[in-house]
Parts: structure tokens; sequence; C-alpha cells
């Protein structure tokens, strides 16, 4: 199974230098009230590599607007506060006159604006030879249009930084249910300035539980995940090797099967993952036991200033990683049928579900491919004119297959936990009375009944099919 992050649940897991995000924003000149806005999300602070290597910088915006198109977007991008650290390239939609450029945008927005909105405009940074490290700059984005208000920001530029890279995590396999597991997180600087210290983000996927509370990490949760922050106290100097003082403990519970720790250390300071999602923290007591730090490899010092943002991961350098752990543990998965009573000419609505009886969580990050669907044969006799909006033919726009099936009906989510009921519904025209007429709803694995292999953790294969009868 391969092993995504936590996309569509609790964050996006990149860089953290990545996901950085400053706070000041400057709004556009010329707009008009009542106008839909279109806002840059706040830039992330960059770090900037030695030349020749490069930083890119991405732009995204947002908008409460839905349905919106607008395609007159210009944004102004003045980048003369680099002049002194960085070589700037702007991307192929902006023409620029020095270290100032105009960059032609257009946005949609969808029926669901939280998606985001991309931008075409991106800037290449490289340092300048003999740009001292700690050297910061600023750039400012502006826009207009005549048909929305833009809200531009300002992001900065910093010469050189930490960068941290992340020990391999140790995968586990047949994990009692109820017992305690441990993951030593331990990471080097390979960056070009130290860290004045370190921070580091923890989740637990759903099955897991934090064994040890700590005074200086904050606590808390987005759904059915845990998060902790934790801050040891220690700088962290070019090419040191450090680890946590204990390893992380974790408490396999009830629900566990797949499940996984995420880990993502970065520079103290650096803002990120997951700040944006939302969370309630809750600081570990003060009664409690401090996490601290302690030098595997002791490091170089240096004349340079430490830093808080993390310099642009390259090679195997990587600030996260993911640990992934497998429970000894089951999941039933149930379908059940319906039938009714219709006459030829008429129609009939038939109703049915897949349940998760559990008792654990299944929590597939391959992206969908380990989730169960139902796959329903239609009564002979009958032609499908409705159905609901979690099913659909197995052929996407062949009249055959919205009419006579076989139909694909899929869960809500990638996350089920016990206790879930997913209800389908296919509305069916009576053709030609057929007496007990029986279609099906069978349990697959995978998008091919041909190719379905019950899992191991689900035993029963008493409850995997049920028929769907009219008259």
């Amino acid at each position: 199974m391969r092993r995504n992050s936590l996309t569509g649940l609790a964050a996006v897991f990149v860089s953290a230098a990545g996901l950085a995000a400053s706070m000041l924003m400057a709004g556009s000149a010329g707009a008009v009230s009542g106008e839909p806005v279109i806002t840059l999300d706040a830039p992330a602070p960059v770090a900037l590599p030695g030349a020749p290597a490069v930083a890119g910088v991405n732009f995204d915006f947002h908008t409460k607007a839905k349905n919106l198109t607008v395609h007159d977007v210009t944004l102004t991008v003045d980048a003369r506060g680099l002049s002194k650290i960085a070589k700037v390239a702007f991307s192929s939609n902006c023409t620029a006159h020095g270290l100032v450029a105009t960059c032609s945008e257009s946005f949609e927005s969808g029926s669901d604006p939280k998606t985001g909105l991309g931008s075409m405009t991106q800037l290449t940074l490289t340092a300048l030879r003999g740009s001292r490290l700690g050297t910061t700059g600023t750039y400012k984005i502006t826009g207009q249009s005549t048909h929305a208000q833009i809200v531009g920001g300002t992001g900065s530029v910093t010469v050189g930084g930490p960068s941290f890279g992340l020990n391999r995590l140790a995968d586990h396999t047949n994990l009692k249910v109820g017992s305690n597991l441990t993951e030593p997180v331990q990471f080097t600087n390979a960056g070009n300035r130290p860290a004045r210290g370190v921070q580091t983000v923890l989740a637990a996927s759903p099955g897991l539980d934090f064994a040890d509370h700590y005074s200086n990490c904050k606590y808390g949760s987005n759904g059915p995940v845990h998060f902790a922050k934790c801050y040891p106290k220690g700088a962290i100097n070019i090419a040191e090797t450090a680890a946590l003082s204990a390893p992380v403990r974790l408490h396999v519970n009830s629900t566990a099967l797949f499940t996984y720790l995420d880990v993502l250390t970065a520079p103290l300071g650096q803002p990120g993952w997951p700040d944006d999602q939302g969370i309630t923290w809750t600081w570990g007591k003060k009664s409690a036991p401090a996490l601290k730090l302690k030098v595997i490899k002791a490091g170089r010092h240096s004349s340079a200033p430490a830093g808080s943002v993390s310099l642009p991961q390259t090679g195997t350098v990587t600030d996260y990683g993911i640990a992934s752990l497998k429970a000894r543990n089951t999941a039933d998965f149930a379908v059940s049928g319906a039938s009714a009573q219709a006459g030829a000419g008429t129609t009939a609505t038939l109703g049915f579900r897949l349940t998760a009886n559990g008792p654990a969580t299944l929590y597939d990050r391959s992206g969908g491919e380990g989730v169960p669907t139902a796959w329903v044969t239609l009564p002979p006799g009958t032609t499908a004119v409705g159905h609901s909006a979690n099913c659909s033919p197995w052929q996407e726009d062949n009249p055959t297959a919205e009419a006579k099936g076989p139909y694909v009906c899929s869960l809500p989510s990638y996350l089920v936990p016990k206790g879930q009921i997913t209800n389908f519904a296919v509305t069916l025209r009576v053709d030609d009375v057929v007496a007990h007429a029986a279609g099906s709803v069978q349990l697959v694995w995978g998008p091919d009944p041909a190719d379905s292999h019950r899992p191991d953790f689900d035993p029963r294969s008493g409850n995997d099919s049920a028929a769907l009868t009219l008259n």
C-alpha cells in the first residue's frame, strides 16, 4: 500500500519551507466596493541556497466567490527589494522592466472556492555571489482587474538557512492492540546556517494515541488525527546530528489497522503545517517532564546568524517522514440488499447500504485503492433511470452502461470508522415484469470484481453480497 500523506483529512505534507506563510498583507489600488475579492495567500518566507542552486516561488490565491471567472487580472511583482541578494527571473506570463514585472493572470473558482486558486506567476531566485548569509530582502505583489478586487501581499527572502535531514523512520507490523511502540526521531542540519532551536510536529493517525505528554509540547486534533508540536531546547549547529531525548511512544488502540506516524522537524520559528489547519492546541501540563534534545554528533560553529526558515529540500535530504504501522486487527464490511414491487412501465427505487462493522478503522492513504465499493447488478427486465450521487455506471459516457449497469457505489472517504453506514440507491423502470427478478449488490475490493480479493482483515465472507429483488 502506498503511503500518501494526510491529503483531504489533515493537511498536505511537503517540505516545511514550502508550507510556511508570512502575515504581511497589502491591498490593491482601485478596487470597487461590492466586487468579488481575490486574495493572495500570504507568501512563504524563502531561504535562498547558495549559487548556482535556485529557489522557486509560487503564488496561490483564494476567494469566497463561487463560480467566479476573471480573465483580465494583471499582477505587478516589485522585486527591487531583492536587488542586493538575488538574481530574479520571472515566469513567461510576465513582462519585466528591471526587477518590476507585470504578469497576466486569469482565475476561475468552482462551486467550492475552498479549493483555492493557482496562478501562472512564478519567481526563480538565484543568490548573488558574495551575498552575506542572513541578509534579507523583500518583494511586493499588487494586482488589478475590472471585474474583481485583487488583494496582494509582501514576501521575504533570506540568504542561506538551516536544513534538517530526518533519519528514516522505522516501519512496524504485527502490532498487538493495546501495546505500545517506540519511534526514535533523529536528524542532521545539512544547511549552511545554524538553527537557534527545533520544532517537531508529530501526527498520529487513527488507531494511535500519544503515550507520553510533555510540558513543552502542545497537543490538538484534526478529526481522528492527533497532533503534537514540540519545542525541545537547544541550538543546532551546521552538520550537527541530534535526536529527541526520548523516542516517540505510541499506544495502539482498538481501532488500529493500517496507521501511520508522520514526523516533520524544522528550525524553531518556521511557520507552516499544521498551523493553518484550525487546530485548537492545549499545552502539556507544567508538572510533566520536558522533551529535550541530545547531540549524537557535534557540528561546527559558524559566524553566520542562526536561521528560522529552512532551505529548499534537495537530494536525499528531507525534513518529513512517515512510519507505517500495521496492527493485528479486523475490520468487517457488509452490504445489504432491498426488494420492491412495481408494475410494467412504472419505477421503483431500491435503497441498500454498505456498513463498516469494525472494530478497526480502515484508513487508506493509497488514494482509495484499498477501500471497498459496492458493485451493483440490476434485476433483469429493468432499466436504470436514476441513482444516488455516490453511485455511477461502471463505464462513463456509455448509454448502455447508464441504462443496464452494472453500477459502482463508492464510500465518501478513504477513512472508514467502525459504525459508518453508507446508503445508496438506484431507481429502476420495469420494462418487463419478471417474477422474483433478482439483481445483486457485491462487496468489491479494487476497481473490478474479476480482480477482487477480500483482504485478510475482513475474514467474514457471508455478508459480502445481497440480493436486489423486484416482484
